[in-house]
């Protein structure tokens, strides 16, 4: 008998199996208050090991996936006449204290001897009704859990929390299935997506692993307020302004492509025309060169308005193209130039806030020209996208994957393996029902999820709205923590993307308090309700649970006048601060130019 087996016998006994059992499930009669919904269990069976009719003793683990609760001496009938008379249980012979507790368990897997969660095996034989059910000690759970016997493991691990049932067995992820294979965190709004979020951010922090952050509303600039906890780490925060330079004049292309309209043949030639024509200043704004591409327009409009008259010349190569052509594509211009002006400032204006103060935010780098200043070992760059509308926001999210994963997928070695973190993730991988059409990041996302394995690009998506995602990327996610859920259609979409997710476990996801949920997938031996650990020294002062209340009653407003010129003179001092980067990053950046050519992916 092995020692494992030996201190099995020692081990609680909580019940015993009956009825039918199968190779999936079985139930036992519990013990009063000795095991609860979420608990893993034990018990033994004689199982075959060889064609030639060997057998061993296994124990066979289980979690306990619901309990019942009935008296059969207390029938209906009783409790009927007890409440219609008005008459108390103490003053009747019935009684009340002989409840059966019946427990039903999902069969995990089966060890032999001293075998460990690593080795755990299918259950090929059903366990046997009136055999014992024990309540396994934590360390043993742990080793199972683990997959080791106690000794530091090679790969890596990440602290999620604990299980609900057994706040003394902790729950880690496996590192490496995080960063390669993706994960997704599903969860309703309050359900504890971001506490999750941010714990495992933590855990990848201290692993010193590159990070990048698409943040749409600021919850994760806390990172930043709490930087001095991480002294091994360098936190930026980071805004969306793009600026041009002769040798990443595309990006004006990519810009047309994600928000505007697509230009026909014509329109294209047109375009190109313009692109090359007009004059390119080194780090000025994409917006203020796109305005010289109007400017030049229109120029070419008048020219065709009075070809022949006043002297007015016109290129050659223009002597075909049509005046619908010319102000189709500066009308597609104009209006990403609007976008992009108007979304700067909307930014700039929230940056400017004063819960902010004491914040110091980044222009974001060129992803091309660039990438190691976004992605680097122990830098976290938050990317700030508070004030774009939806379809820049997504632009910009697509723009910088693209540019980052095409370094990585060309081996170049400019930037090292990263993981991205993409909020609101229903916002950039819509459904079909969502449109599409209008959200240029779902491509992108779609190439890194499936391909990213090869080429160390690992995503976490985080969603309130599972049901409004793409399900052909979310099926990509090896690893899911699903927090609470409410809604039918939000429930029932995760159970047909998580193909380990039974119907009773689907069941409780309405009934999860904040911060619990099923973790499962590759990261894990397999699903676990887990209670995820609450990082309380990461909640942020400035970005709080604001007293709403408080601030009405207390109210003084401003003039109208002095708001508005105190919005000017921010705006000023901002752009200032942006052209003093923008000529340094000039003066230095020289030896960094003529990485991008050539490496763009195909999207």
């Amino acid at each position: 008998m092995t020692s494992q087996e030996n201190s099995a016998l020692q081990w609680p006994r909580i019940g015993t199996v009956v009825g039918e059992a199968s190779t999936g499930s079985y139930s036992f009669i519990l013990r009063s208050l000795e095991g609860k919904l979420g608990d893993i269990v034990a018990t033994k069976v004689e199982v075959p090991v060889s064609s030639a009719g060997g057998r061993a003793v296994a124990t066979v683990w289980g979690r306990i996936t619901s309990i019942e609760r009935f008296n059969p001496f207390f029938p209906a009938e009783a409790a009927q006449e007890l409440a219609n008379e008005n008459i108390r249980l103490i003053d009747t012979v019935l009684s009340g204290s002989r409840d059966h507790l019946e427990a039903k368990v999902l069969v995990l897997g089966v060890t032999l001897g001293d075998e460990s969660a690593a080795d755990l095996s299918p259950l090929t034989y059903p366990v046997k009704p009136s055999a014992e059910v024990l309540y396994p000690p934590a360390e043993a759970v742990r080793r199972l859990l683990t997959g080791d016997d106690g000794k530091p493991s090679a790969s890596a691990k990440l602290h999620v929390g604990s299980l609900i049932a057994r706040d003394d067995v902790g729950v880690h992820l496996g590192a490496k299935d995080i960063v390669s294979r993706h994960l997704a965190i599903l969860a309703m709004t309050g359900g504890g997506k971001t506490v999750a979020a941010r714990r495992i951010i933590r855990e990848l922090m201290d692993l010193s692993y590159p990070l990048v952050v698409f943040d749409p509303h600021g919850d994760y600039l806390g990172l930043y307020e709490k930087r001095e906890l991480f002294k091994a780490n360098h936190i930026r925060v980071l805004y969306p302004v793009i600026r041009v330079r002769q040798d990443n004049l595309d990006v004006i292309s990519d810009l047309i492509d994600k928000m505007g309209k697509q230009l026909t043949d014509a329109q294209q030639q047109f375009y190109l025309y313009l692109l090359n024509s007009a004059q390119v200043k080194d780090g000025e704004t994409a917006a203020s060169f796109i305005s010289k591409m109007i400017d030049h327009a229109e120029n070419v409009a008048m020219k065709k308005r009075h070809k022949g008259k006043d002297g007015a010349e016109l290129a050659d190569e223009l002597s075909d193209t049509r005046p619908a052509t010319i102000n189709a594509v500066k009308r597609s211009l104009q209006f990403v130039r609007s976008n992009l002006e108007q979304m700067e400032a909307n930014n700039g204006r929230l940056r400017s806030l004063k819960r902010f103060e004491g914040y110091e935010f980044a222009e974001m780098p060129d992803p091309w020209d660039a990438p190691d200043d976004i992605v680097a070992p122990g830098l976290v760059s938050i990317l700030y996208l508070a004030g774009y509308d939806h379809l820049n926001q997504s632009a910009i999210v697509s723009m910088v994957l693209e540019a980052l994963f095409a370094h990585r997928s060309t081996l170049q070695d400019l930037i090292p393996p990263f993981q991205a973190v993409v909020e609101e993730a229903h916002n950039f991988i819509p459904s079909r029902q969502e449109g599409i059409g209008e959200t240029p990041s779902l491509a992108t996302i779609r190439k890194v999820i499936t391909e990213g394995r090869k080429f160390g690009t690992g995503l976490i998506l985080i969603s309130q709205r599972p049901s409004r995602l793409d399900e052909t990327t979310l099926a990509q996610c090896n690893s899911f923590l699903v927090l609470r859920l409410v809604n039918p259609k939000d429930k029932s979409f995760v159970r047909s993307v998580m193909e380990n997710l039974s119907e009773s476990d689907a069941n409780i996801l309405q009934a999860f308090g904040r911060g619990q949920g099923i973790v499962s997938g590759q990261a894990v031996p397999f699903p676990l309700l887990v209670k995820v650990k609450f990082d309380e020294d990461l909640v942020s002062e400035a970005l709080g649970d604001e007293n709403f209340i408080e601030v009405a009653k207390s109210w003084v407003p401003k003039t109208r006048k002095a708001a508005n010129s105190e919005i000017v003179q921010k705006g000023l001092a901002q752009a200032g601060q942006g052209s003093q980067k923008a000529t340094k990053a000039k003066e230095t950046g020289g030896s960094r130019r003529g990485r991008r050519g050539g490496i763009k992916p195909d999207f």
